[in-house]
């Protein structure tokens, strides 16, 4: 509510509805991408490559679609459940636990390490995302209510807060999401290493380093690792 508080506060009547239609036009672009992605991503990825191979550009634009307003229609729903939330801060949490936390487990296995396979990835996804439900299924911070906001299954662990339950859940799934991309992928066949030229880091070329020790990404990298360690212990 801030930006819309701020127009009415600070913009006179014949600037405040260009101020609102620059708001709902900005507000529109980013659903307008988010809807193109989703319908995107499901019809290219997961219908044309394992549904429908060899399937028509009339059928696949049909497809699209339908993909857009089965995107919109999560959406809603979403947002629904959101409102349900104590804070938005909270719900974003559960979709980044649930969503990002298995995903960036995967995509840094498959940057560092040359025998990742795709096989292994999407297992490590579904299991991460699987572990971050249970584990906010069975944990519930103290004085709340069981429900969309934990301890839906059952109440097992008391987090101190729903903070420390969102990033608990996260640390969980990425965990779970790596050790299973690593298991699956040793099982399954790694694509050659010509394949992977510029794509895995131990076979990209790389310049040699000019900088000083404390200017290079590696140490950039390793700092904000230590840093996001030491703020969840202190806020865990």
């Amino acid at each position: 509510m801030a930006t819309p508080n701020m127009l009415l506060q600070f913009l006179p009547a014949g600037l405040l509805g260009l101020g609102l239609t620059a708001l709902l036009a900005c507000l529109m672009g980013g659903v307008a991408a988010g809807v193109t992605s989703f319908s995107t991503v499901f019809t290219c990825d997961i219908f044309q490559a394992f549904l429908a191979k060899n399937a028509a550009d009339k059928r696949l634009l049909a497809v699209a679609r339908w993909a857009a307003v089965g995107g919109m229609m999560l959406s809603f729903a979403a947002a629904c459940a959101a409102m349900r939330f104590d804070s938005p801060l909270d719900a974003i949490l559960l979709v980044f636990a649930v969503v990002n936390a298995p995903l960036f487990a995967a995509l840094l296995l498959g940057a560092f390490w040359r025998r990742a396979t795709g096989h292994g990835a999407f297992a490590g996804l579904i299991a991460g995302a699987a572990a971050a439900l249970l584990h906010h299924g069975l944990s519930l911070p103290r004085g709340e209510q069981p429900g969309i906001q934990g301890g839906w299954i059952t109440v097992l662990h008391h987090p101190s807060s729903d903070l420390a339950l969102g990033l608990g859940t996260a640390m969980l799934a990425f965990l779970v999401s790596l050790l299973v991309a690593a298991a699956v992928s040793l099982f399954t066949n790694a694509a050659q290493a010509e394949e992977l030229n510029g794509l895995v880091f131990s076979l990209t070329a790389r310049p040699p380093a000019i900088w000083a020790w404390w200017k290079r990404p590696e140490a950039m990298a390793a700092a904000i690792l230590l840093a996001a360690i030491a703020a969840s212990l202190i806020f865990i």
